[in-house]
């Protein structure tokens, strides 16, 4: 399926970054072995196009090729031969300056995009089987996204994103980073209110930051505090850990104090 997007989107020169739950399957299940306790039901590209019409054009060369079939209903979906639904999330040049895009022809439905510049600036490139060429984005990215999808999207799709999330948080210290926290991050080890069950969420919180300028690291913490204010949190943590909510909570308070740096 890949391949099949790869093979029309390289030719028109439409950088494609591999998102979603796919992404999380080549991190995690594929790299580190970590169960993902949830299949993957879908594929999501995020596809950087100078305009809607090359976006267009894209679309109808796919389905033109009769390995997909586009969406009566969707107007960024599509799906594959195998069967598997096909998410194409355009970005770039079609941004308004608050990082959304408003689908043609009416402008009525409108998609927060912001992270997918940042997921594709800083995007793994990868050789799947058959020597297919593409670009993953990075845990960071994936964690930055995720957070994104969340916000715009939980009361729609609820607890989807916030899975996908604590996966990341809880695995992100053995993905491999251990070694980082006792060279790079050693003063950690030595505060007083060191928890080592932490040190993941705030290691990629540190890391999300490298991916921002100012207002976006400023966004993603506005968002992270109304959700991770220990006297009055959101509804972001039950829906990561409906068992123990107070303990997602303090994952999204490391997440929070890394991309702080504080």
């Amino acid at each position: 399926m890949v391949a099949d997007v790869e093979a029309v989107a390289a030719p028109m020169g439409i950088a494609i970054v591999i998102t979603g739950a796919f992404a999380r399957d080549l991190h995690l299940l594929y790299g580190y072995g970590i169960d993902m306790q949830r299949k993957t039901e879908d594929i999501d590209f995020g596809l950087a196009v100078p305009d809607w019409a090359a976006f267009v054009a894209l679309k109808e060369r796919l389905t033109a090729s009769g390995a997909f079939q586009a969406s009566a209903t969707v107007a960024h979906r599509l799906r594959h031969q195998n069967g598997l639904p096909v998410d194409l999330v355009p970005f770039g040049s079609i941004e308004t300056r608050d990082r959304t895009i408003a689908w043609p022809p009416r402008g009525d439905v409108v998609m927060d995009v912001f992270g997918f510049r940042e997921a594709l600036a800083t995007a793994h490139p990868i050789v799947l089987p058959g020597n297919v060429q593409s670009r993953v984005v990075s845990l960071p990215g994936l964690a930055l996204l995720k957070i994104v999808c969340w916000q715009d999207r939980h009361y729609r799709s609820p607890r989807k994103d916030a899975h996908d999330l604590q996966l990341i948080l809880r695995h992100y210290l053995s993905a491999p980073n251990e070694a980082r926290l006792w060279e790079e991050f050693l003063d950690w080890t030595l505060g007083d209110d060191f928890e080592y069950e932490l040190a993941g969420p705030r290691m990629l919180g540190y890391d999300m930051r490298a991916l921002l300028d100012e207002p976006g690291r400023d966004l993603v913490a506005a968002l992270l505090w109304a959700q991770a204010d220990p006297m009055q949190p959101g509804v972001l943590p039950s829906e990561m850990n409906a068992a123990e909510p107070e303990r997602a909570c303090a994952w999204l308070g490391a997440l929070l104090r890394g991309l702080l740096d504080i």
